[in-house]
């Protein structure tokens, strides 16, 4: 069989981490210049992060796509430890060089504070405190998407560490219609000088699967690379 540039190697893998096993689909390229762990929002899954890992691991990354614990096929409860789960992916794909954490919502909260040797957090949560409606939002449309959860969003944020980061290893990416209190952390952010991105009319709950998002992505990885 003829392979092309473009062609990946897909597989299951399972990581034993501090007290839990991530599960993880690897993306490999025939030539990889280095890796990327991608995480998804609260309420999701590995599954709905695979297009942008796809167009990630085809320009060149091995590319992990993870479950974080209370989702998908991760057998933990959703708590306040979540954080260790994408260390531990972290830490298992620096075998194939620096490693850049890509993250939507609370997996973009977690990856900019990840310790990773770059970041990119797409719409992420890290207002420290969310109004109502935004409360009551995530209650009706993702709170029934956690197996056994312990906690939910709002607890498990206040639980995870609040950090800096440094502006040169890090990039933020939201949409014009995004959550307003995103909207306004990615401002304050912008005023310090983080690289902001704003993806124009796109929303909280597509963001990771538009081609402008999927290009921002793509571009900086080439740049840090």
């Amino acid at each position: 069989m003829n392979l092309n540039k473009n062609s990946l190697e897909i597989e299951e893998v399972i990581i034993e981490g501090d007290g839990c096993q991530v599960p993880v689909l690897k993306l490999t390229p025939l030539e990889s210049r280095g890796a990327v762990v991608v995480a998804h929002n609260y309420g999701g899954s590995k599954e709905e992060m695979l297009g942008l890992a796809f167009r990630i691991a085809k320009t060149g990354f091995t590319t992990g796509v993870i479950d974080l614990r209370g989702h998908g096929e991760n057998r933990c409860k959703l708590d306040g430890q979540v954080l260790s789960d994408l260390k531990t992916a972290i830490n298992y794909f620096k075998q194939f060089g620096n490693v850049t954490a890509v993250g939507h919502s609370l997996g973009g909260r977690l990856s900019l504070i990840s310790g990773a040797d770059h970041a990119i957090g797409i719409s992420p949560a890290l207002a420290k405190t969310f109004g109502p409606k935004t409360q009551g939002m995530i209650r009706v449309l993702r709170d029934y998407r956690v197996n056994g959860s312990v906690t939910d969003l709002f607890t498990t944020l206040a639980e995870i560490p609040q950090m800096e980061f440094d502006p040169e290893d890090v990039m933020i990416i939201c949409g014009s219609r995004d959550v307003p209190e995103i909207i306004d952390e990615c401002a304050k952010l912008a005023s310090k000088g983080y690289e902001i991105v704003e993806i124009d009319n796109a929303l909280h709950v597509d963001i990771y699967t538009l081609e402008p998002t999927f290009e921002a992505v793509t571009k900086k990885l080439q740049k840090w690379y």
